[in-house]
């Protein structure tokens, strides 16, 4: 008995590799991104993003005038074959930020899935830090 492979529709590539893809293009296209590691349905993108601590009032006084930094994964992995983005702060907690959904067929194009995906992630973490001041 010979088995056979179906051919891939044109422009389709299955969502496991499309998640290596993805993050390659994420990892040399978005500012900040320092290290990746690739494993099975996995694609990890580290980056650091520089914050301000707020300003507490005309009561407190600031002691640091300066940039901190925050280290985020970004771990894209499939999910009921779509592209799943976590959002993960890199500190002792590991705390997840929250995820988003992709369709693969909306990644095809990797300059507008980088957009998007970009954009999810400062939302998400602006959201998660509304009073620090950040520099993307």
């Amino acid at each position: 008995m010979k088995i056979t492979r179906k051919p891939l529709e044109k422009g389709h590539i299955p969502a496991n590799k499309q998640v290596n893809i993805v993050g390659k293009y994420l990892y040399n296209n978005i500012d900040g991104a320092f290290e990746c590691k690739s494993s099975s349905n996995n694609f990890d993108v580290w980056l650091t993003i520089l914050y301000e601590v707020p300003d507490m009032g005309p009561r407190y006084q600031r002691l640091d005038d300066q940039l901190h930094e925050m280290v985020i994964n970004l771990n894209l992995t499939t999910y009921q074959n779509k592209i799943r983005v976590n959002t993960i702060e890199e500190s002792p907690n590991e705390r997840t930020l929250g995820f988003d959904l992709f369709k693969p067929e909306d990644m095809l194009i990797l300059e507008d899935a980088c957009d998007r995906i970009h954009k999810k992630v400062v939302q998400r973490i602006s959201r998660a830090y509304e009073d620090y001041d950040f520099v993307f």
